[in-house]
């Protein structure tokens, strides 16, 4: 939201692994791709900043859920 103050910092940024494309980026023309999408953001062109981390932190362990799930859940495979 738009001039909303939550009091939280921001808890995403642009990925800078694919500069926000969403799209996995080959360091050169023969390398293999491993997926179309980039595998930071998972394609959503957004990464967690570190309070966004944390908070995924709080949510596994509070939940008892694993890293790789919260992952999964929140961005996707």
């Amino acid at each position: 939201m738009e001039g909303h103050n939550s009091g939280l910092p921001p808890l995403e940024e642009p990925c800078t692994d694919c500069n926000g494309t969403g799209k996995y980026r080959k360091k050169d023309p023969y390398e293999f791709a491993p997926s179309l999408h980039c595998l930071t953001c998972k394609g959503h062109k957004v990464a967690a900043t570190e309070a966004g981390k944390q908070i995924i932190d709080f949510i596994s362990r509070r939940f008892q859920i694993n890293d790789k799930e919260v992952q999964r859940r929140m961005f996707g495979d």
